[in-house]
């Protein structure tokens, strides 16, 4: 997966260990998950997230190792915040546990494409990157949306650097891990 300045993207964490994927029914096995240890400057209420490497970039020797991995939340839903907030949260996850599906706060840092519609449809479309500084860490952003006004739904008619943001219901992509 292609991601526009991928180079900034960087999130410290201990890679701590694999879970392996469940058996299919055809006898394969899914993706494992890889779970990675946040250090206490990434703020919020999960201490691990959980990722799968979808694309086969991770060395997994590299468990038990601290460093930096470039994650990418997709398919997310954004909307600007009324105040400065960063760090990953998800309360539905137990202590100890990995979230999968964290939301994250944070500063908008770039915006590397911005693709809205507004002429040819009866509704508003948008496609977007960014670059999001969680507070320790930054994270891409990469999600498309419709709506009737695309104002109302993330709160402004564009985001831009500077902008404070809440993302959920992502997928997260892992793009790699580095020691």
């Amino acid at each position: 997966m292609q991601f526009a300045q991928s180079e900034q993207l960087n999130l410290p964490c201990t890679f701590t260990r694999i879970v392996p994927g469940e058996l299919h029914p055809d006898g394969r096995r899914y993706l494992p998950l890889i779970v990675l240890a946040l250090p206490p400057t990434i703020l919020g209420t999960i201490t691990q997230i959980g990722v799968v490497d979808r694309h086969h970039v991770v060395d997994l020797q590299a468990e038990g190792q601290s460093g930096s991995a470039k994650l990418v939340f997709l398919l997310s839903t954004i909307r600007l915040l009324g105040e400065q907030r960063s760090g990953l949260f998800d309360r539905s996850v137990p202590p100890g546990r990995p979230s999968t599906r964290p939301t994250a706060y944070g500063q908008v840092i770039a915006v590397p494409t911005w693709e809205a519609d507004r002429e040819h449809l009866p509704y508003e479309t948008l496609y977007t990157e960014l670059l999001v500084d969680i507070g320790g860490g930054i994270i891409g952003v990469r999600t498309s949306t419709t709506a009737a006004n695309l104002a109302e739904q993330i709160g402004h008619s564009r985001i831009e650097p500077g902008d404070w943001i809440e993302i959920e219901r992502s997928r997260v992509d892992i793009l790699g891990f580095s020691i």
